[in-house]
């Protein structure tokens, strides 16, 4: 038998366990976080490859004010944390305040170890969003100002390529608006660019 076990967060439903057995739930849409199996290999150190794995399937979706979005976890080492930023917001504006460059110099360098350094994510209107620190001081992202989920750090198990089931995070939008949804893994976030939007319209 599978066992669920669920934590209760402001209108999100975590679930803990594998839940390939488990009920459906009524959802919205759903959003791959990882793109599903079979993935993509890695980006070749030094290549031009962008960092396929670490995507967001779609990366940006279209509800109505107390709709739900299904977050399936695919692969290893995800963490899910939600912001809101201004309508306008565009995937480029979040863009420019990661690290540049690709996977050139943000994987494959040692030295620099960018996902280390401290970043200041901004929205369209130029609001500070994230300010992600050091690693030193936040090795994950978890910048509380405006945070609406957050899954305290834990790093979430994915499904795998051998067919096991992993998390999946449920999620209430009360509220119309825009929304960030990033991976507050460091490396995942910083230098892949690990995020995506949710679209909330209604009154």
């Amino acid at each position: 038998m599978t066992q669920i076990i669920r934590a209760s967060l402001p209108a999100v439903l975590l679930t803990l366990a594998l839940v390939a057995n488990g009920a459906a739930q009524a959802v919205d849409t759903v959003v791959q976080f990882g793109p599903p199996h079979p993935q993509p290999p890695p980006a070749p150190p030094g290549s031009s490859l962008e960092p396929l794995q670490h995507r967001l399937l779609p990366d940006e979706v279209t509800i109505h004010k107390g709709g739900t979005v299904l977050f399936v976890i695919n692969g290893g080492g995800h963490r899910v944390a939600i912001y809101e930023v201004s309508k306008h917001t565009t995937r480029a504006d979040i863009e420019m305040d990661l690290c540049q460059g690709g996977v050139d110099v943000c994987n494959t360098d040692p030295g620099i170890a960018t996902q280390n350094l401290q970043y200041l994510i901004t929205d369209a209107k130029g609001d500070l969003i994230i300010d992600t620190q050091t690693n030193v001081e936040q090795p994950f992202l978890n910048y509380l100002p405006g945070q609406m989920l957050s899954a305290a750090g834990i790093v979430l198990s994915g499904t795998t390529a051998t067919g096991s089931a992993g998390h999946q995070i449920r999620y209430r939008f009360d509220k119309a608006g825009r929304y960030l949804v990033i991976c507050s893994t460091r490396g995942h976030s910083l230098n892949d660019w690990m995020f995506g939007f949710v679209d909330v319209i209604g009154n």
